[in-house]
């Protein structure tokens, strides 16, 4: 019985560290620890010497527990009303009463495969023990037999005796407060339990079905979830506001661009201008930037325009080669993760180049950084491939 309580205990505090708490079918909820209560009712089967349907009883259980987590909960259980033994020799069933009280461990074997909130169908299993209290012994009453020569630990007015106990069951639930108890346990008490020596001891068996009531709420909302939508949300406003920022300098420079060549009209001016302007795109050209969304290697249409623009002056420049540097921000994931997108962002923008017709020869290298290189200051910035001229 220890090694088994052991062994449960282990398991379910396991489960509490390897299975995170948060629901699968739902993240913006979480497990709430509660207490529950219950109350079953059913039949009983004392091991005996004769028929099975002799021995047959009626039996009840009133249980108040608590879970602690998905998969591990504790109880506190009176259970009992009546067994029966039998005497075979001329056949004699008689019956007696008794009351135990036993404090359970039990194990949800669902939930062990991850928490979810509103699994309909719980299994479990549970290990416990306690003391149970026997009176009103019908063995004192057998009339076809000597009791003393037939019952060598018969007792008369009442019995202590402890008890161990084990069984499995299965919760099915109704509601968020309610669930339908189906139970089959065994309970292992002195051989003295019926009155008859046998050399090892009793067992009671019972088939309970009763309902399980939840006392107040069993999952709460996850703040780890809602710390990471309002983390996502402002990222994407502050991506969507640098990207209008970059759109609209954009434009502003394409307007003054327009301006300036419509007042140039004299060769030389426009010659001066025009090679001015090719200057300065070399210049800007010698590291295009291209920025990702979090947990993304998904090249956006604002990021494969600039790309486009890239690869146009590249063409034009047959010349020069290309060097591609991955990496990712040091404030979100971790680094195996951001080893990966680090990778993924910068295949991502090769695939772009080669797909638009720049020769793989040109790109010289490729390299992924991780969140062990941030270029820029403000960590969002960080999600970003370099591309640099060779």
């Amino acid at each position: 019985m220890k090694k088994s309580l052991t062994l449960i205990l282990a398991v379910a505090l396991g489960a509490q560290v390897a299975f995170a708490q948060q629901s699968t079918t739902d993240p913006s909820v979480e497990f709430n620890p509660h207490w529950y209560g219950q109350i079953q009712g059913g039949a009983g089967y004392t091991i005996g010497e004769t028929a099975f349907k002799d021995l047959i009883s009626p039996a009840g259980a009133l249980s108040l527990g608590y879970q602690f987590n998905p998969v591990l909960g504790a109880r506190f259980n009176v259970a009992g009303y009546q067994g029966k033994g039998a005497v075979v020799a001329p056949l004699e069933v008689y019956k007696f009463n008794y009351v135990q009280g036993a404090f359970d461990l039990t194990v949800n074997l669902a939930q062990l495969l991850g928490y979810k909130h509103d699994r309909v169908f719980n299994p479990f299993v549970f290990v416990g023990g306690g003391a149970a209290y026997g009176f009103k012994n019908g063995a004192n009453n057998v009339t076809k037999t000597n009791p003393k020569e037939y019952f060598a630990l018969l007792w008369e007015k009442s019995l202590i005796t402890p008890v161990a106990r084990l069984g499995l069951g299965a919760d099915f639930r109704l509601s968020d407060a309610v669930a339908l108890t189906l139970e089959v346990n065994d309970n292992i008490l002195s051989d003295k339990f019926n009155s008859k020596k046998v050399g090892h001891p009793d067992f009671q068996f019972n088939a309970l079905a009763g309902l399980k009531i939840n006392f107040g709420k069993t999952t709460r909302p996850c703040a780890k979830y809602f710390a990471e939508l309002a983390a996502a949300e402002a990222a994407a406003a502050a991506l969507k506001a640098q990207q209008e920022a970059e759109r609209a300098a954009k434009l502003a420079a394409e307007k003054a661009a327009a301006e300036k060549a419509a007042a140039e009209k004299a060769a030389a001016e426009k010659a001066a201008a025009d090679a001015a302007a090719a200057e300065r795109l070399a210049a800007e050209m010698r590291q295009v930037n291209t920025f990702f969304v979090i947990n993304s290697a998904v090249i956006s249409d604002e990021e494969a325009a600039k790309l486009v623009r890239y690869i146009d002056w590249l063409k034009a420049n047959p010349d020069v080669n290309v060097a591609i540097a991955g990496h990712a921000d040091k404030g979100t994931g971790n680094a195996r993760i951001n080893q990966r997108l680090s990778e993924e962002r910068a295949a991502a923008v090769k695939a772009f180049l080669l797909e638009r017709g720049i020769a793989e020869s040109r790109i010289v290298s490729v390299v992924a950084n991780g969140d062990r290189v941030q270029p820029f200051a403000e960590n969002d910035l960080n999600r970003v491939v370099i591309s640099t001229i060779r």
